[in-house]
């Protein structure tokens, strides 16, 4: 037998009746507070006026139920748009001032956040009241203008209100004599095509109700379209105008475009100086490669393939032309072989961009035969410093203050930077400012080219340079001008054609040259071996030079692959669509 002082076990677990009287108690206070403080908004009316201008008036009143304690309303509208172009289109609109319904003035400030206006408005006396706001506001370009019609397209509510609204309406004034009136109207969530409210005309007026209240995040979109001429359409320079302040990202390639400019009339210019004059020598015992590379602040292949000639006419190599017969002998291809006649330790007369390329040809002197296609795949990785030392030659000679590579380079790298960074963060900045993304990546992309063509031409020569550079240019009028009688007069050593043909080929006159030697009997130069039928003629030896030229840098540079807006007619309406809209809250 249990002792009697012991409760049944079932017994003991069950709760007693002030314990559930307790809990009770306190669900209910947890859930007043939440029941107690909320908003209601009873009537949304807007008052639009379309004006001949093409602006519109817009003035709302908003009668909100505000239970429990509030500090009063925000008002959310959207005035970032994307057109069908994904640009930008800015609604210009200003606020022209915020009542109650008395036609006191609330206080309010006004931000943008990302693509909308929001509007933070004070309401007096709005615990357990019935408060009406009043926001009136001007837009400049809410109107669109079709071949056929114009239109105002026009979310009355917005679809993003954070409470209900129980009953909304909208009165649209057209312009006295308005024709082709039709309107329709749309309700419910974003993308809805439901049309619940009732549409009226009324000579140039026309009314908007809805049918049933609106849900949380449903609202009333509005379309009315009316005959052109109506309301005046923006000139091509307002448009124009227009386009800019809503595309305003595009302002900065500009600026960047007149930074660019200062930067180069300030810093990229050459201290221009006296005239150019006939030069009949190299001047400043300059080589085919530097003077190539002094006229365009670049030393290309084409510098570097003169450099080649003009070794081969000091005598450090010769240049063997071989004919490839193919397919029966029907097809005939030239190659090249490059034998070395002076060793390393007769280098030391050559500068040291010379004595670089001799060594990257010849593999140091340890090669004393090689072939054109021997210099593929490996030839590449000596042209840097190659480069280098031709730069570096003009630089000790005073001729720039900066090697003109490395200020392209950073123009241009700076250039793709810059434009890469705006492009990738474009979504970013999208959000940030409101602007749509499409904008930013133009302007990006407008913004980096800006910079890079520039950068091109930023190198500067110093004075020394320029007045060089006149000479390098006197002498190429010379090669490209010079005529037969003149070379009679000058000199009739045949050595003059060989002597001046890689100055020739690095500043691009070698066909002209060649030109002022027809008819002179010259013999075949002992540095290039060839097939000559017949007399030696001057321009088969140019035609076979280019051909060696063209093939010779295509293998220098060759490297080993590596592993590895629509209408709100005709279907295009819906809930949410056009201008206006947005939406609120308490706070």
């Amino acid at each position: 037998m249990k002792p009697s002082g012991t409760a049944h076990p079932r017994l003991a677990r069950a709760p007693r009746p002030s314990a559930l009287l307790l809990l009770l108690l306190c669900t209910l206070a947890c859930a007043i507070p939440a029941a107690a403080r909320q908003l209601v908004i009873q009537n949304f009316d807007d008052q639009i006026m379309v004006n001949r201008d093409g602006t519109t008036d817009v003035t709302e009143s908003i009668a909100v139920q505000f239970t429990g304690s509030w500090n009063g309303i925000y008002r959310k509208i959207p005035v970032e748009y994307n057109t069908d172009e994904g640009l930008n289109y800015t609604l210009m609109l200003s606020v022209s001032g915020i009542t109650d319904d008395a036609g006191q003035n609330l206080r309010f400030t006004q931000k943008r956040s990302g693509r909308n206006l929001v509007l933070q408005i004070w309401v007096p006396d709005a615990a357990n009241n019935t408060r009406t706001v009043v926001i009136r506001y001007h837009v400049l370009n809410a109107i669109r203008f079709f071949p056929d019609h114009d239109e105002l397209y026009w979310s009355v509510t917005g679809n993003e209100w954070e409470m209900p609204i129980e009953a909304a309406s909208a009165r649209i004034q057209l312009p006295e004599g308005a024709s082709g009136i039709r309107a329709t109207a749309f309700t419910g969530a974003y993308g809805s095509r439901a049309e619940d409210a009732t549409v009226s005309t009324n000579d140039n007026e026309i009314s908007v109700h809805t049918t049933h209240a609106l849900a949380y995040r449903e609202g009333l979109t509005v379309v009315a379209g009316f005959d052109k001429g109506i309301v005046r359409q923006p000139t091509v320079g307002a448009k124009i105008l227009m386009f800019l302040r809503s595309n305003w990202p595009f302002a900065i390639p500009i600026a960047v475009f007149l930074l660019m400019l200062w930067l180069w009339w300030t810093r990229g210019r050459d201290p221009r100086h006296g005239a150019v004059v006939v030069q009949y020598d190299p001047p400043d015992n300059l080589s085919p490669g530097e003077c190539g590379t002094l006229v365009d602040n670049e030393a290309g292949m084409r510098d570097i393939t003169a450099t080649l000639v003009d070794l081969a006419v000091k005598g450090y190599l010769t240049i063997e032309q071989t004919d490839d017969s193919q397919m029966l002998g029907l097809l005939h291809k030239h190659s090249y072989v490059f034998h070395l006649k002076k060793q390393p330790p007769e280098w030391s007369k050559a500068r040291p961009y010379e004595q670089e390329m001799l060594a990257a040809v010849f593999d140091g002197g340890g090669s004393a035969d090689v072939p054109l296609a021997g210099l593929q795949n490996h030839f590449y990785t000596h042209l840097p410093s190659i480069r280098d030392r031709i730069f570096d030659a003009l630089m000790s000679d005073g001729y720039y203050l900066h090697r003109p590579d490395t200020v392209r380079q950073a123009y241009i790298g700076m250039g793709l930077l810059i434009g890469f960074l705006i492009v990738a963060f474009s979504g970013w900045l999208s959000g940030f400012t409101g602007v749509a993304p499409f904008t930013w990546v133009l302007a990006g992309i407008a913004v980096g080219a800006v910079i890079c063509i520039f950068g091109w031409f930023m190198p500067a020569r110093t004075i020394a340079g320029w007045r060089a550079l006149e000479k390098v240019i006197g002498f190429e009028q010379f090669l490209g001008r010079v005529q037969k009688d003149q070379i009679e007069r000058l000199e009739k050593s045949p050595g003059l054609f060989e002597k001046y043909l890689p100055y020739a080929m690095a500043l691009r006159v070698e066909k002209r040259w060649v030109q002022a030697f027809s008819g002179i009997a010259l013999q075949p130069p002992q540095w290039f071996q060839g097939a000559y039928i017949g007399a030696f003629e001057p321009y088969l030896l140019v035609n076979a030079l280019s051909m060696m030229s063209a093939q010779t840098g295509a293998a220098m540079i060759s490297a080993p692959r590596s592993s590895s807006g629509m209408s709100g007619f005709g279907g295009g309406g819906m809930s949410g669509g056009g201008f206006g809209g947005g939406g609120g809250g308490g706070f």
